[in-house]
């Protein structure tokens, strides 16, 4: 098994009153696609905050390539390889698509985002064809000057994805990539997260879609009330007494 790429030890976070992530767990290998699914208010977004750094945590690790980044600020996390979608796309609607993906740039060491984004001469051309290379890739219309905020929400998912893949991520969280999308567009994110990982990035996605997870993913992990209550391939995570229990409110089998 390829080695590990990020982990979480015991990783907590409280809210008042509301115990929102509570001594999780997580070891993720590198190249891995993995799921972490469960009941609404389960705790997942939660965790995805905690790894981003857009959360402080209350206790606990989290490891990123071996390296502890528990303390570190998201840019830091990003400059260090890892990329967060949403599950709502956070584009900048008014920009076109070329700025939209560029400004990915900023998340490498890169010294201010004016010289991600604009540069001269050669580094300008460079920021093009990545921009037409990534765009490309993502299944992305190659009309660099398109305003965003036009393209269909499908779209405008895969957007954000490209913008992501710009800062060349080691691993990326997809909160909801299925969400709000028809079978078909379904289908073809099911294709764009294979082709991600087939580039040796490491996939996490958070996904109510269980068709897409089961059919998608190498392990998956259940958190409910924000603990983690079972993991495995997806075959053993759907006959889990624990996970039927949490989603269905019952243990019986064949429910």
């Amino acid at each position: 098994m390829a080695g590990l790429v990020l982990e979480t030890e015991a990783v907590s976070k409280r809210f008042i009153g509301l115990v929102a992530v509570d001594e999780v767990n997580l070891t993720v290998h590198e190249a891995e696609i993995r799921a972490i699914v469960g009941p609404n208010g389960a705790g997942k977004t939660t965790l995805f905050n905690l790894i981003s750094g857009l959360y402080a945590v209350n206790a606990g690790r989290i490891i990123l390539n071996h390296v502890d980044i528990t303390g570190w600020p998201a840019h830091a996390r990003a400059s260090s390889g890892l990329g967060r979608t949403y599950q709502t796309p956070q584009i900048c609607p008014d920009l076109n698509l070329f700025d939209n993906v560029v400004v990915g740039r900023a998340a490498r060491h890169t010294p201010t985002l004016r010289e991600a984004m604009v540069g001269s001469g050669a580094g300008r051309r460079n920021a093009v064809e990545e921009a037409v290379s990534v765009l490309e890739f993502c299944g992305l219309p190659l009309t660099l000057h398109r305003r965003a905020g036009d393209l269909p929400f499908a779209m405008q998912k895969r957007l954000e994805l490209a913008r992501v893949l710009m800062g060349r991520p080691q691993v990326v969280l997809l909160d909801e990539p299925a969400a709000g999308l028809n079978s078909a567009e379904v289908q073809a994110v099911d294709d764009l997260i294979r082709a991600v990982r087939d580039r040796g990035i490491t996939v996490v996605l958070i996904e109510h879609n269980m068709r897409l997870v089961m059919g998608l993913c190498d392990r998956v992990t259940v958190l409910d009330f924000g603990r983690r209550i079972a993991e495995g391939t997806p075959d053993q995570v759907r006959a889990d007494p624990s996970v039927i229990e949490a989603y269905l409110g019952t243990a019986r089998v064949g429910v």
